[in-house]
């Protein structure tokens, strides 16, 4: 069974977003897939636009990503990247990478970071001393 042009064209456009929004966050495929309980060959299929997504799937990625559903559907800007990529140096994306980390997290599992992050601050800044 082929596929209509129509549905060709959305799936590689959200398997586009899709990539340009894990490498902007330095994710490897892998670990994408670790975090959508995916593997990682059936990842590439949906980044290649060669299988759709689920709307569970998409939105499991939005969520991964901390973005809304309808960038992973949005045509790309003029520099052929995504609004959220290339947003300039690497410090700015370790960020964006522990923000779409923990945006999956319960609010148990956010305490436990939030501390553990104020414990390494304050031992690094008694260090520092």
């Amino acid at each position: 069974m082929t596929k209509k042009p129509e549905k060709l064209q959305v799936d590689e456009i959200i398997g586009h977003n899709i990539v340009i929004e894990r490498k902007s966050r330095y994710i490897a495929r892998e670990e994408l897939a670790d975090m959508m309980n995916l593997t990682s060959s059936h990842i590439g299929l949906i980044e290649r636009g060669e299988r759709g997504a689920t709307a569970v799937n998409l939105s499991k990625l939005a969520r991964i990503f901390g973005i809304p559903i309808d960038n992973l559907f949005a045509s790309s800007n003029n520099h052929g990247m995504s609004v959220y990529a290339g947003q300039g140096d690497a410090t700015e994306a370790r960020r964006k990478k522990i923000q779409s980390l923990v945006t999956c997290l319960a609010d148990a599992e956010l305490d436990f970071v939030i501390h553990s992050i104020k414990g390494i601050i304050a031992m690094s800044t008694q260090q520092g001393e």
